[in-house]
């Protein structure tokens, strides 16, 4: 498709309605789109999660319906649908105001839940707890060769002060990870979801889902899950599949003359010990006429 014709449908899918636009674009890419996410949906389940959690946040409705779908697929993909849709804490898609290009971006979200569900899938983990700390709670931890850590909560918690995760492994072994409000503070002003959506409303499950996060590194969890992990609370890339450079049907024939290439490197290897021994043979002859 050239670059008119690219300018063109452009500015018909902005002349669109959201539900329009995203339907266009998951008629016209849903192969690829199937590729990524597999037999877990429809194409019609899709548009109907996408256009229900319009209804539920207008401002999707304003974001790229690029980065609507990614996230969406990305869902999918990961067997975590929104927590709009079942209510699970699963994940969640929020609109987020690009600063540089002044857009509107769908930003995908893993809940505290479905951080859970990541860890446990590997079947190495026989139990997985994140909880939170509060002032007036007794709470003392130590790493290195005697870890330990005791957490006692108070009647009447004060704000928060701690948050920390405990995995037991099916081998007997355990790791325990602690973060303060500082490190969760630190982390949340690093996304791009940090003044809306569960930041806001659910503030301590998402401190709980980010020390499991942190410790995704050392955990025995799949690929899968360490890459969800490192895309959480940011606008999945799927640009090859809905403007790919080169589609897979593309048969144009490569011409590939693997006779010619054999000659020219036989030809090559042949040629290129006899220079060396001539040139051997003429630096010889130099240290014999100088002596």
């Amino acid at each position: 498709m050239g670059a008119i014709a690219n300018q063109t449908q452009g500015r018909s899918l902005q002349a669109m309605s959201p539900k329009s636009r995203l339907k266009d674009m998951v008629t016209r890419s849903w192969p690829r789109i199937q590729s990524v996410i597999g037999n877990n949906m429809s194409p019609e389940r899709l548009m109907q999660m996408c256009i229900s959690e319009i209804n539920r946040t207008p401002h999707l409705a304003e974001c790229t319906p690029e980065s609507v779908l990614s996230c969406f697929m990305k869902c999918s993909a990961l067997g975590l649908e929104p927590s709009s849709v079942n209510g699970l804490g699963g994940s969640y898609v929020i609109p987020f105001r690009n600063g540089k290009t002044h857009q509107y971006e769908a930003t995908f979200v893993i809940g505290y839940k479905g951080m859970l569900d990541l860890a446990r899938r590997s079947g190495e983990i026989s139990s997985i707890s994140a909880r939170a700390v509060h002032e007036g709670d007794e709470f003392h931890y130590a790493y290195g060769l005697h870890e330990d850590l005791v957490h006692v909560p108070c009647d009447k918690p004060g704000n928060l002060t701690h948050v920390y995760m405990v995995v037991n492994f099916k081998d007997g072994s355990h790791y325990f990870q602690v973060m303060t409000k500082a490190d969760i503070d630190k982390a949340r002003n690093q996304s791009k979801a940090a003044n809306s959506g569960p930041w806001v409303s659910h503030y301590e499950e998402m401190a709980r889902k980010t020390v499991i996060r942190r410790a995704f590194p050392y955990l025995p969890v799949s690929v899968e899950a360490k890459n969800a992990a490192v895309s959480d609370e940011r606008t999945p890339d799927y640009s090859d599949v809905f403007h790919p450079i080169m589609d897979a049907d593309d048969d144009d024939p490569v011409d590939v003359t693997v006779e010619d290439t054999e000659a020219t490197q036989t030809e090559a290897n042949e040629t290129e010990p006899a220079d060396w021994a001539e040139q051997a043979a003429d630096e010889t002859a130099e240290q014999e006429a100088q002596e």
